[in-house]
Order: C-alpha cells, then structure tokens, then sequence
C-alpha cells in the first residue's frame, strides 16, 4: 500500500475530548476526524462533501505519530450568552491546549487519491489547523511511499481499541517518567441531516499513547512501517477491518 506522510509542526493545537464541557481536556493526538477534515480543508471539500458517504475521500485510511513531547497549558475562557441584544450570563471554562507539537500523519488509499492530496497539501484550498480554526500548522516535509510490515511496537500514536482489553505489556525506559495512556470512543465520521447538523458514526474506542509511552501489542492487525518513520511503526485509525467498533451509530 502506498501511504502519504505529511510532517507538520503545530504551535498550538487542541483535540477535545467529546464529552468534556466546563473543563475540556485535550487529547495527545489528533482523532481520525481531525485528519480526514485537514484532507477536506487542502481539497477544499465543503462539510457535506466531506462526510459523503462515497467519493472523493472514499476509502482514505488515517493514521498519526507524535514526534516529540508537546509542552500543556490550560487557557480559561469566558462564554458570553446573549438575550433581546444583552449578555445575560457569563460562564467560565478551561480548555488545555499543546504547544510546540510535532506530528507525522499518514494518509492511506487510491495511488490517485493520495497524490491529488499532496498536490492539495503543497497548495491548500482552506488553512490547515488541527483543533480550532485558528490552530494553524506547519508543513515542514512530505512524502509518498511504499508501506511495509512493522513489529506490534508503539509510543507517541493511536491504536483502534481498548488498551484494557487487548494483550499487551510495557516496554519500560529507564529514568523516563510516563503519563498513562488515555482510551476513548470516537466516531469515524459524520453524517448531516436535512438541517446539516453533524451527526457523529461509527464510535470505536482508540487508545492514546503518549510519547514516553511504549508498549507491545502482539495481536495488533495491520502493522505498518516506512522508511520515513526511521523504525517506527503505526496501524490504521479507520480500517474496515477494525475488531473493536461499538454497533451502534451516534445521535444527538
């Protein structure tokens, strides 16, 4: 499989998690939405073309690997209400943020789909942010490769799955302090109804590795390296054959 391996650099970047609200935590990496919404942005898809269910990103496969161990912060915000033209409320809440993070994604699919993509990442139709708009990145190198099988060993990525219900162990580092790993459910995508409210699909549990974090998944499916990775290796966020998707669609 050929995979498009984009390395950008992200200053500032957030990835709340769904269900947080007065305190939005972050997550470590961005979630399979985020990357298909940055490949959306530089195609210059609008939101019902994105989340179509067939072309144009029929079949893309996501993936990212943190480069290096972003600092944290927290930003605390002030959410104004408004009634009959007057704030009427003013309601506090934290959102963490990361800085000076350093991301590889990686792209999957069609050999056309991935090259009309760097073409779109080199000379983007939108910005590229990963978080809030205002997110901006930076793209310091990309590539097209060819995939190869990698060994079931992983730090600084994201596994489909529920770390707690997989075999598994640790691969410690001597004198290196690690943050445990965080698992959510997230959807893969979205879908709009008639009034083009998004409405998320797919929830699959993922598991968050930090960057100081490796452990050894002998059961992992569709292990993958690259020459680029330097050793590294990664499995798809959204491949159709995930093991571990909950049943059942969201709705709100």
């Amino acid at each position: 499989m050929n995979v498009l391996w984009v390395k950008v650099a992200a200053p500032v970047a957030s990835f709340r998690r769904p269900l947080d609200h007065n305190y939005q935590r972050t997550l470590l990496l961005p979630p399979p939405t985020t990357l298909l919404g940055l490949a959306g942005a530089a195609l210059g898809l609008s939101e019902g073309e994105l989340w179509h269910k067939g072309p144009p990103l029929q079949g893309l496969l996501v993936a990212a690997l943190a480069l290096q161990k972003p600092g944290g912060a927290r930003d605390m915000w002030t959410v104004m209400k408004i009634k009959n033209n007057k704030i009427t409320e003013r309601s506090p809440y934290f959102r963490e943020l990361l800085f000076f993070a350093r991301y590889m994604l990686l792209y999957g699919g069609p050999t056309d789909l991935l090259e009309a993509l760097q073409a779109a990442f080199t000379d983007p139709v939108y910005p590229l942010s990963l978080g809030r708009e205002d997110e901006l990145i930076i793209l310091e190198d990309m590539g097209l490769e060819r995939a190869v099988a990698g060994e079931a060993r992983f730090f600084g990525t994201v596994i489909p799955g529920d770390l707690r219900q997989l075999d598994f162990r640790w691969l410690p580092r001597p004198g290196i302090i690690f943050e445990p790993p965080v698992v959510e459910v997230l959807p893969l995508g979205f879908e709009l109804d008639q009034r083009g409210m998004r409405h998320p699909v797919g929830a699959t549990p993922f598991t968050f590795l930090p960057f100081d974090l490796e452990v050894e998944v002998p059961g992992q499916k569709e292990v993958f390296t690259l020459e680029a990775l330097e050793g590294r290796s990664f499995t798809w966020m959204n491949s159709p054959s995930l093991a571990n998707r909950i049943p059942l669609s969201w709705s709100t």
